[in-house]
């Protein structure tokens, strides 16, 4: 009897890799994501690394975010409509590298800004003693129509939970948002003098979307403090809030 093994992949939200091969083991697809203007393409690349040759069925979905920015495939999502692939099906032998085109339809008469898509390869081998392996890889697509770019973020209530932060943000612009680094700052303040900065957990946050921004507090905080935040987008601004830790 054979057997069915169903290995379902996190969507990458890392930055694109660069344009040779990642050097990795398996089934490696890249770009991991990509942003598209409308009216034009893209190539997406699969290395099949192992020793079997592994056919690829290539489709439109849809991606969204959960609150806290974890992706998942839907059926579809405000770019879906305007991706098409041009190649439904690829066979790639070991060792050898297939190439999948991207279409983006021009989007006229929609507003600017970023919608976004996602490209869903599902690739299955044959392995031994009857065992068949099916790996679905999720590829973001970010659809941008041209036209004035609008940045802000909203900055809702902050929640403690343990040695967490819970900070409710909405996109408020028109571009997908990556909270990282720099892009929204937690400063911890007792009296005049700063205790701590914090950083957010990296995601991502689609154009008119609410999520959570996650910070951990060092475990040398407690007791009563004041909170400021910040976000360092166009036209966004800050908030305070008083929070025992």
């Amino acid at each position: 009897m054979r057997v069915l093994l169903l290995v379902l992949l996190a969507l990458a939200t890392v930055a694109p890799a660069s344009a040779g091969a990642p050097r990795r083991s398996g089934l490696v697809v890249w770009p991991a994501r990509a942003t598209v203007a409308a009216g034009s393409s893209a190539i997406l690349h699969v290395a099949n690394h192992t020793r079997a040759t592994v056919a690829v069925s290539v489709r439109a979905m849809g991606v969204a975010l959960d609150l806290r920015g974890a992706p998942r495939v839907v059926r579809s999502s405000a770019g879906t409509a305007l991706v098409s692939v041009r190649t439904a099906r690829v066979v790639v032998r070991p060792g050898a590298v297939g190439s999948i085109g991207v279409r983006v339809a021009p989007g006229r008469g929609l507003g600017s800004g970023d919608r976004p898509a996602l490209v869903l390869l599902a690739a299955r081998s044959a392995g031994g003693a009857g065992i068949g392996v099916q790996v679905r890889i999720g590829v973001p697509i970010e659809v941008r129509v041209p036209g004035v770019i609008r940045r802000r973020l909203v900055l809702g209530s902050l929640r403690v939970h343990g040695r967490r932060l819970e900070l409710v943000v909405r996109n408020g612009g028109n571009v997908t948002e990556r909270l990282a680094r720099g892009s929204v700052v937690v400063e911890v303040w007792r009296g005049v003098r700063r205790l701590a900065t914090l950083q957010p957990r990296p995601r991502d946050l689609f154009p008119q979307a609410r999520g959570l921004a996650e910070f951990r507090l060092p475990a040398s905080l407690h007791g009563r403090a004041r909170v400021v935040v910040r976000a360092f987008v166009p036209a966004s601004g800050r908030r305070g809030f008083s929070v025992g830790l």
